[in-house]
Formats: C-alpha cells, structure tokens, sequence
C-alpha cells in the first residue's frame, strides 16, 4: 500500500505506548505538553529521549529553557492527557489548578503520576518535522502502587 500520512498514523498506532506530559517552565509561565513518543535511552549515563513537533509552541522554550519533567500517567490520567494535548486549554492555569510540586529543576510534577523523570537538555536532533529531545536524567521517582495509562489505537487502556 501506498505510504501516505494517513497510512503511515494509522500503522503507528496499532503500537501501544505509555502516555507521558512533559512539563518546562519558560519566562516565568509553566506549561507542559502531551507526548507519547517516549523512549529510555542509556543507562549510563542516564539519558532518555522523546520526539517534539518543530511547528509547535512549546519546541523554542523547551529549547532554550534547557531542562524539563517527563510526567509518565498512570490509569485513570487520561482526562489529565487529553487536556495537556488540547490547544484550548490554557496549561498554565492547568498546572497552577493543579498545585504541582516542584521538583529539584524547579519545575512542576504532576499529581498522581506513575512516575517522574527530571531532566536537563543533553541535544535536540534534528529528525524531520520533528525534533529528538535527548534529555539527561538528573533526579526520579515512581508510585509502585500505580497502573499505566496506555495509547493504543487512539484510544486509552490500561493493564
């Protein structure tokens, strides 16, 4: 078959990911943005990486801030994902709603989370229309009595 985008969408999402919001601060105003294009990288030294849109808001500031939070939902986030994926909602008025911690970097933790990875920027590489953000781990942290929210499909399930 023929690779158009809608080919090529609709064979990507027949793989399940974990769904993940990352979180930066720019200027003074925190934000964050829905990403499920997640991955670990190295175990030493620590780095993970996820891909980011090069057309979007949050590309520059995540760039030039230099650091940020992966947030890894857990099930039942998935209301908390499709916020922080909306253009409409406003995420620094979601994040101060939501009174996030802070963590070491200085920068919103979302409640209830799987898991937290906070990172500063290692490179940005260049990947298409995208950007491959390689982060390098500084502090995290996980709620073993959590399950993962999933994508699979366009749709959430969880284990």
């Amino acid at each position: 078959m023929k690779i158009t985008d809608e080919v090529f969408k609709n064979a990507l999402s027949h793989f399940p990911s974990g769904v993940t919001v990352i979180t930066y601060s720019h200027l003074g105003k925190q934000s964050g943005l829905t990403v499920s294009s997640f991955s670990s990288l190295s175990l030493n030294p620590p780095l993970i990486l996820f891909c980011l849109q090069k057309n979007i808001a949050s590309h520059d500031p995540i760039r030039s801030e230099g650091k940020f939070v992966v947030n890894i939902l857990a099930q039942g986030q998935d209301s908390l994902s499709n916020q922080f994926a909306s253009g409409k909602t406003d995420k620094h008025a979601l994040i101060e709603e939501l009174r996030c911690k802070k963590g070491e970097l200085g920068l919103p933790i979302l409640p209830g989370t799987l898991s937290y990875i906070e990172c500063e920027v290692d490179q940005f590489v260049d990947g298409g229309d995208h950007s491959i953000v390689i982060g390098r781990v500084i502090s995290a942290g996980a709620d073993d009595s959590q399950r993962p929210l999933l994508y699979y499909r366009r749709n959430y399930y969880s284990i």
